[in-house]
């Protein structure tokens, strides 16, 4: 095949290129994936997710150097392994952000990148179970689901972050992406997850001017006279070059899309030049920016027996799979959540800075068998995250080989202002159980172990445990300065026919889970690369 795109990499933004590029007016696409297929049924099993996480077969094992803010803690970096990318094995929760989010990009120069031009494209990707109207779409490739896995002690949670003065929503794409409610789900009417895989390439894997190449590493991106002009990656062991008569998009996501540019020579010249790699231009801000969103976490007891954990006694469990199994939803076919949201602490931020999910579960929850096994505590885990963090972090080769594997380095809690507000976040969120109803429904803290007396123990249990939530971004900045990578079309400065296409690109952190906007930005640049006029 001699293909007019390459894309590099089937996640999120890599399957909609791959769909959009090889339609109607497009061309011959070949899309590279380093990893496999995401057929098994973990994969499709929304309560499996975590399952996923952490095992070889399914991400890449990727975790950070020791990170200064967490006294030097390296922590776990979940990326997606195969077809799909990171979007088959998130946790399926669907929303964007709030408007603002985008609207301050447009503010940095890029003037098409505001809320209003994006969401045409939100739309346009959308199959949501609302129906269309002037905020949802219903004709795209997204199933979106409504949460089905609901818990007893929703209501309470709901009620009381209501008397605190916080929106209650039943619908995030509305009311500025803010509020408290049970979050939709990139799910099907069956229960089953939807990846970018699942929308966007396997309805279309007869294309005859599609080609997907599984198993394919990218060594570098071959570029002649200043020009991307192909690819050479190692398919099943083979070494291959291929070269591209139009365009090479970079869809790798905000860790590999970096070191791919880095091992093309494309960054800063004096580090290239130190690790052997011959500097084809001076990008000074590839690896640059890097950020995600701090998480930190406790969990509590509750006063009636009523959490998760009744759901995993085996029978009940065995019962629940096949449920599942047969099309018919369940708790397999959405994660435990007593409720999620995105609020603003401060009410002169424009877009919400604390994120929250509380969990029906815990991490160790597991099956249990009536006389065999004891079932665990029943607990809830409230999970917290910093929506707009100023820490950043950076992405660097830590050897010219393309199997080794970069350096990640995000930073989490260095800026001060970041460990100041997860402490206030902490101590919000404890002071909420604690209130009225949902205060009838809250035991005793459990982790951390002790109570925290002052600033100095939360601030040491907060770097014992706080981690990212796995939504990175801005690696490959987007932007008009000279630090940026990317212009507004997504075009690597200085290189013709290249372009970065995933989260790389986004110049801020969004307040929301980043998969719908990856999709979407993906969805605006094939319109880009294709000419046509913006929706």
């Amino acid at each position: 095949m001699n293909p007019d795109y390459i894309v590099i990499g089937a996640g999120s933004a890599g399957c909609v290129l791959a769909n959009r590029l090889s339609g109607a007016g497009g061309g011959k696409v070949l899309l590279l994936e380093a990893g496999g297929t995401t057929r098994s049924i973990l994969y499709r099993m929304p309560l499996a997710a975590t399952k996923l996480w952490f095992n070889p077969k399914t991400s890449w094992g990727l975790w950070s150097e020791p990170e200064p803010g967490l006294d030097g803690r390296k922590i776990p970096v979940p990326r997606g392994k195969g077809l799909g990318g990171s979007s088959a094995i998130n946790g399926t929760i669907y929303n964007r952000g709030s408007p603002h989010d985008y609207n301050q990009w447009r503010d940095l120069g890029l003037e098409c990148w505001d809320y209003a031009a994006l969401l045409p494209y939100f739309r346009r990707i959308e199959n949501h179970w609302r129906g269309a109207d002037a905020v949802h779409g219903d004709s795209g490739e997204v199933a979106v689901s409504p949460a089905s896995n609901r818990s007893p002690f929703t209501p309470a949670f709901l009620e009381t972050a209501r008397q605190m003065g916080w929106a209650v929503t039943d619908d995030f794409l509305t009311n500025d992406g803010e509020g408290i409610g049970l979050s939709d789900l990139n799910v099907d009417r069956r229960g089953r997850r939807v990846s970018a895989a699942d929308a966007f390439l396997r309805p279309i894997s007869s294309r005859p001017s599609l080609t997907i190449e599984m198993f394919a590493q990218v060594q570098k991106i071959i570029i002649e006279n200043g020009c991307a002009t192909g690819v050479e990656y190692l398919h099943n062991g083979k070494r291959k070059r291929v070269r591209a008569s139009r365009e090479v998009i970079v869809a790798a996501g905000a860790i590999a899309s970096p070191q791919i540019l880095l091992l093309s020579g494309v960054g800063p010249a004096d580090e290239l030049a130190a690790i052997g790699i011959e500097p084809v231009i001076d990008l000074p801000g590839v690896g640059r920016n890097l950020n995600d969103q701090p998480g930190g976490s406790f969990e509590f007891t509750v006063k009636q027996p009523l959490s998760f954990v009744r759901n995993l006694r085996a029978d009940r469990f065995a019962l629940s799979l096949a449920q599942w199994a047969l099309g018919l939803g369940g708790i397999a076919a959405g994660p435990p959540i007593v409720a999620t949201g995105s609020v603003r602490t401060n009410v002169s931020d424009r877009s919400p800075d604390l994120r929250l999910n509380l969990a029906a579960a815990t991490m160790l929850s597991k099956v249990w068998y009536p006389g065999i096994s004891k079932p665990g505590p029943h607990k809830l885990m409230m999970s917290f995250g910093l929506a707009h963090p100023e820490s950043r972090g950076c992405i660097t080769l830590a050897s010219a080989d393309p199997a080794v594997p970069p350096r990640i380095r995000y930073n989490l809690l260095t800026a001060p202002n970041d460990m100041a507000r997860m402490k206030a976040f902490y101590r919000l969120l404890t002071g909420m159980i604690r209130q009225p109803p949902f205060a009838d429904i809250a035991g005793e803290i459990t982790r951390p172990a002790a109570p925290l007396d002052d600033d100095a123990a939360l601030e040491r249990y907060l770097k014992s445990v706080a981690g990212t939530t796995s939504h990175p971004m801005g690696s490959c900045r987007m932007g008009i300065d000279a630090a940026a990578v990317v212009n507004a079309e997504c075009k690597v400065h200085g290189i013709e026919n290249l372009r970065v296409v995933d989260a790389s690109i986004f110049p801020t952190q969004i307040s929301g889970n980043p998969h719908a906007a990856i999709m979407a930005v993906g969805d605006k640049v094939s319109d880009m690369i294709l000419g046509r006029a913006a929706l």
